[in-house]
């Protein structure tokens, strides 16, 4: 009769590999990046270490692609609507990694991925440089359907939404509210992509 280790061993392809990244989330969450071995991963996903090894090299390269696994794609966030619905749904996104509304565990895991400086510079690279191109993408689009010109929308505009949200988090410990990510959007955001009034 198999134990219940030995159907977990049999498991394979995308069962196994979500298995390893959510024990590899946990493992963060509970022991941090410094002491998280790929051991303790292999424990408590209940597999071997060479099932580990088979797909990633390090650690580092299983806890960053563990975090990417966890968050929405970039375009999967925003609709194909208006500029205000796409940066609303953009920043909602964003504001539920804080909040810890994604299979990424909130604040906890983001404060280990950045306080080490490789997995830092990679998470940067990989997770958040591909999502501020794409909100610069939307003011662009938008910029250009309002008459402005979208060469004065740059990757410093586009950071501004999202360090907004950052900033809440550090002063408030809570990501913003709905009705506080519309404010950015309306007040903020949409009037830089209005056309010179001639």
């Amino acid at each position: 009769m198999a134990t219940m280790n030995d159907s977990a061993t049999r498991r394979r392809g995308h069962a196994l590999q979500q298995a390893i990244h959510e024990a590899a989330l946990a493992e963060l969450v509970e022991v941090g990046y410094a002491h998280l071995t790929m051991e303790g991963v292999a424990r408590r996903s209940r597999t071997g270490k060479a099932a580990l090894y088979r797909r990633w090299a390090s650690k580092h390269d299983l806890v960053l692609d563990a975090v990417k696994q966890a968050l929405p794609e970039p375009r999967a966030v925003a609709p194909r609507g208006s500029a205000r619905d796409e940066l609303i749904a953009a920043l909602t996104a964003l504001s539920d990694v804080f909040a810890g509304r994604t299979p990424l565990p909130g604040l906890t895991v983001l404060g280990e991925v950045l306080r080490e400086p490789t997995l830092r510079e990679a998470f940067t690279d990989l997770v958040v440089a591909p999502r501020l191109h794409m909100i610069e993408a939307v003011l662009r689009a938008g910029a250009h359907r309002n008459g402005a010109d979208p060469d004065t929308v740059t990757l410093l505009l586009a950071r501004t939404g999202p360090a907004l949200v950052v900033q809440s988090v550090l002063l408030t410990g809570e990501p913003p509210t709905a009705e506080e990510l519309t404010r950015i959007v309306d007040e903020l955001l949409l009037p830089l992509l209005a056309a010179p009034s001639r």
